[in-house]
């Protein structure tokens, strides 16, 4: 019984960081800020398949009016890049947001996803 709320509790707090991690980054500027008209799910579909040729741990997670993808470096690492795809109106609009000395490939695929010739500051 003392080992089932243990656990429950290391699982709560796991969670509760991984919030704080993923807001912290969307609390920073957004390292790359993309609009596009191909719908949501064929940004989303095209980004996590790029991105799932690299080693790093991918999240594909739903929120209010679209998708976020978040990167981990490694399993229970650190987050390192997240971007926020919404629908806004007849458009899409990528929100990427990276940790100083990411790679600018990850960010270089969600352009080419987004169809994008260039990030809008």
């Amino acid at each position: 019984m003392i080992m089932k709320r243990y656990l429950a509790f290391i699982a709560v707090v796991g969670l509760l960081s991984a919030c704080t991690e993923v807001q912290s980054l969307r609390d920073s500027p957004a390292t790359g800020y993309y609009v596009g008209d191909r719908s949501v799910d064929e940004v989303v579909a095209c980004v996590s398949g790029s991105w799932s040729k690299r080693s790093a741990q991918m999240a594909v997670v739903p929120m209010f009016g679209g998708t976020s993808i978040q990167l981990r470096d490694g399993a229970g690492g650190p987050m390192v890049a997240l971007v926020d795809i919404v629908a806004t109106g007849p458009t899409t609009t990528a929100k990427y947001h990276a940790n100083a000395g990411q790679d600018a490939w990850f960010s270089e695929q969600v352009m080419d996803c987004m169809h994008a010739t260039s990030s809008i500051d």
